[in-house]
C-alpha cells in the first residue's frame, strides 16, 4: 500500500508578517498555501525563492505559483497553491494583491534528510546523539581515529568538531587567523595534510562508523593577527572606515596609559596598588578616572562647536545683509548641532541659515549685530553644554563597566583572580588593535589623523550584555565602545561587511571561499556567534551552501 502524501496548510491573512515564526517542514511534504477570511476575494499573488522544478536555488529568484481549484466553486474557499517539497534548505515566501506587492510573508525551512552507513541509509534528526571534539586537542590528522573511536562505542551518530583552520595568537578555537588554510598542527613530521585528507576522514566515519560530522563557521570577527586583516583593513572598523569611533579610542588609549601607570606604582600614594583588592582600590580608580583621564582627553570636545568660529561666521553674514533662505516645510526648526562626519575635536557645524531664521538683528548697525552674535553665542554655548552632560552620562557608565570589569577579573570569588596588573594583564582588555612603538598619548592622537596609520586601529570583536542582538554595536549610532560596554574579546577584530559585496569585496569574497570550503567536507555547519553576525551577511553565506 502507497503512503498518502503529507500535506501541510498554511494559511494567509492580510498583513500577517511572520518572518520570525518557524514553519519546520519535511522534505516530501505538500506545502498548500490557502487564503484566509481576510484575503478571500482579492486578487492574490504568492512568490516564492523555492526554486521551480529543475531550477536552481536563488534566493533572489522568485517564482509565482499557480492557483487551484479543485471543486471549482465560484468563492476563494477550496483555492490553493502549493509546492512540493523535494530539497532541503530555508526558503523565503511572500504575497500581495493590487498595488500592495507585500501584504505578508515569511520563511519555511525544509529538514534534510541524513543519509549514513554504506547502504546509504536514513538518520532520522530527532536521533541525533551528538559529541563535542576540540580539533586543536586531536593531535596529528592520522591519529584521529583512535581518539574518535570512544564516541562511536559510546553510541553517538554525530560529531561536532570545532573549526580546523589556522588559529590565532590566543590558540582559541573561534579566534581563526586564515580561515582558508588546515591547521599545521594537525600535520606531522614528513606529512603536510590538506582539506581532503579531512574530506576522506569525514566520509570514512559516515560510511563506516554511521556518524556524521558538522563544524563551525565564525563570520563575525577574525584573529587580530590575522595577515589578512592587516593587508585589507577595510575589511575591519577602523578610525578611517568608522570615524565615529574616534572618541572611544581616544579613552581606550588613554585607559593604557593608565595602566602603565599603575603598574609603574605612579598611583599607589593615591590609593590605587597594581594589586587591587578591595573597595577603597575601586574608589581611588574611580576618583583617577574622573580626575585625570577624563579631564585629559576631553571627549567632549569631538562633540561640541567652535564657538568661536561659528559667531565669526554668522557675524559675517550679518555684516554682508544675508538673509535666511524660505524653507518649504513651514516647521519652525531650531538650532542644533550637525556632528562633524569626521569627529574632529570643535570640527562640528549648525545650520546658518536655521541661525538666521532665529536670530534676527534689531537693525543694521554694528551694536544691532553684536547683540545679535551674543544671543547666537549663548545658544552655542548652551548647545555645547548639553553635549558635555551627555558626554558626562557616557563617562559614568564607563566608569562603572570599568570598575566591574575589575571587580570580575581581580576581586570576585567566581572571576578568574588575575592578580597586580601587568602589561601582560592590563587593567581592563583593549577595544582597539595597536601595533606601534610606545609614544605618548598625545603624540598617539596625531596617529588618529594620518589614514596610513589610522586604518590599522581596528576595534576587537565582543558581546553586549543585554543588547538587542540585531543591533551592530560598532556602527554609527551606537556609543558602546565609548561607554566601555563591550565585553571584549581582544584577540579578534570584529569584521565590517557593509550593506552589499561591493561594500567591502575582499571580506565578502574571502568569506565565500571559507564557506565553500566548509560545505564541500562536512556535512553541516554551525553558525559560531550568531547573536552579534549580521543577518543579511548570514543569510547570504547560508544561501551559498544551499
Amino acid at each position: 500500500m502507497v503512503p498518502s502524501k503529507q500535506i501541510r496548510v498554511l494559511l494567509l491573512n492580510d498583513m500577517e508578517k511572520l518572518e520570525r515564526t518557524l514553519f519546520r517542514l519535511e522534505q516530501g511534504y505538500e506545502l498548500q498555501f490557502r487564503l484566509g477570511p481576510t484575503l478571500q476575494g482579492k486578487a492574490v499573488k504568492v512568490h516564492t525563492n523555492y526554486p521551480a522544478p529543475g531550477e536552481q536555488f536563488n534566493r533572489h529568484t522568485f517564482q509565482t505559483l499557480e492557483w487551484f481549484n479543485p471543486t471549482g466553486r465560484e468563492d476563494d474557499s477550496d483555492k490553493f497553491c502549493k509546492l512540493e517539497l523535494q530539497i532541503a534548505g530555508s526558503f523565503q515566501y511572500y504575497f500581495g494583491y493590487g498595488k500592495e506587492v507585500k501584504s505578508g510573508g515569511g520563511y519555511i525551512v525544509v529538514d534534510p534528510v541524513l543519509r549514513v552507513g554504506t547502504d546509504n541509509h536514513v538518520l532520522p534528526l530527532d536521533c541525533i546523539n551528538l559529541q563535542t571534539y576540540l580539533s586543536k586537542c586531536l593531535g596529528p590528522l592520522n591519529e584521529w581515529l583512535n581518539r574518535l573511536q570512544v564516541a562511536k562505542e559510546s553510541g553517538y551518530n554525530m560529531i561536532h568538531f570545532t573549526p580546523l583552520q589556522t588559529l590565532g595568537l590566543s590558540r582559541s578555537c573561534y579566534s581563526l587567523a586564515d580561515q582558508l588554510e588546515l591547521n599545521p598542527d594537525f600535520s606531522g613530521p614528513g606529512k603536510k595534510y590538506t582539506w581532503t585528507d579531512v574530506g576522506k576522514l569525514v566520509e570514512k566515519l559516515k560510511k563506516e562508523w554511521n556518524m556524521i560530522c558538522i563544524t563551525d563557521v565564525v563570520y563575525n570577527h577574525t584573529a587580530a593577527n590575522s595577515k589578512w586583516i592587516q593587508e585589507h583593513p577595510e575589511c575591519g572598523y577602523n578610525l578611517v572606515n568608522s570615524p565615529h569611533l574616534k572618541p572611544a579610542w581616544i579613552l581606550d588609549r588613554a585607559i593604557c596609559h593608565l595602566t602603565c601607570d599603575v603598574v609603574d606604582g605612579k598611583y599607589k600614594s593615591r590609593g590605587l596598588p597594581a594589586l587591587i583588592q578591595n573597595d577603597d582600590h575601586l574608589n581611588a580608580l574611580r576618583g583617577i578616572l574622573w580626575d585625570d583621564v577624563y579631564p585629559k582627553i576631553k571627549v567632549w570636545e569631538f562633540f561640541q562647536i567652535n564657538v568661536e568660529k561659528a559667531v565669526g561666521q554668522f557675524r559675517d553674514l550679518l555684516t554682508a545683509g544675508s538673509k535666511a533662505a524660505k524653507i518649504k516645510n513651514d516647521t519652525k526648526q531650531h538650532l542644533r548641532i550637525i556632528q562633524d562626519p569626521q569627529y574632529r575635536r570643535f570640527g562640528n557645524t549648525v545650520d546658518m541659515n536655521i541661525a538666521l531664521e532665529t536670530f534676527i538683528p534689531n537693525g543694521n548697525g554694528p551694536s544691532d549685530i553684536d547683540e545679535c552674535c551674543n544671543w547666537f553665542r549663548k545658544r552655542l554655548e548652551e548647545l555645547n553644554g548639553e553635549r558635555f552632560k551627555e558626554i558626562h552620562y557616557h563617562q559614568e557608565q564607563a566608569t562603572n563597566c570599568i570598575v566591574g570589569n575589575v571587580v570580575y577579573e581581580r576581586i570576585a570569588e567566581h572571576g578568574p583572580k588575575l592578580g597586580p596588573v601587568t602589561m601582560k594583564d592590563p587593567l581592563v582588555t583593549r577595544y582597539f588593535t595597536f601595533n606601534f612603538e610606545e609614544m605618548s598619548l598625545k603624540q598617539e592622537e596625531q596617529l588618529m589623523h594620518q589614514p596610513d596609520k589610522a586604518c590599522h586601529f581596528l576595534a576587537h570583536n565582543g558581546w553586549v550584555m543585554g543588547d538587542d542582538p540585531l543591533r551592530n554595536f560598532a556602527e554609527p549610532g551606537s556609543n558602546v565602545y565609548l561607554r566601555r560596554e563591550l565585553i571584549c574579546w581582544g584577540d579578534s577584530v570584529k569584521l565590517r561587511y557593509g550593506n552589499k559585496p561591493e561594500d567591502c569585496p575582499y571580506l565578502w569574497a574571502h568569506m565565500k571561499k571559507y564557506t565553500e570550503i566548509t560545505a564541500k567536507h562536512f556535512s553541516g555547519m554551525r553558525l559560531d556567534n550568531c547573536h552579534s553576525t549580521p543577518l543579511h551577511v548570514a543569510e547570504v553565506e547560508l544561501s551559498n551552501l544551499q
